[in-house]
């Protein structure tokens, strides 16, 4: 499998405010690049006539831990097979 380690865009915003000033965020989700670990990126930038003000947060979840996460806390489907078909 090719290593494809682009991040999968979750949310784009672009704002117009009366104020004449541009609001702009976006959130995104990937692998770290060992695949270890899920990253949450939200980027926001703001741009008015004073200057253009941005901002980064990452948050980072080890994908076992999120699995366990899942498991526990997540909503069982169980799908069942009748075997006289």
């Amino acid at each position: 499998m090719p290593p494809d380690n682009s991040p999968m865009i979750l949310e784009q915003r672009l704002v117009k405010r009366a104020n004449a000033a541009l609001h702009c965020r976006e959130t995104s989700l990937q692998l770290s690049s060992d695949r270890a670990e899920l990253v949450l990126s939200r980027y926001i930038e703001h741009y008015s006539q004073e200057g253009v003000q941005w901002v980064e947060r990452t948050h980072r979840v080890p994908v076992s831990a999120l699995l366990k996460w899942m498991i526990t806390r997540g909503e069982p489907q169980t799908l069942t097979q009748d075997s006289d078909l």
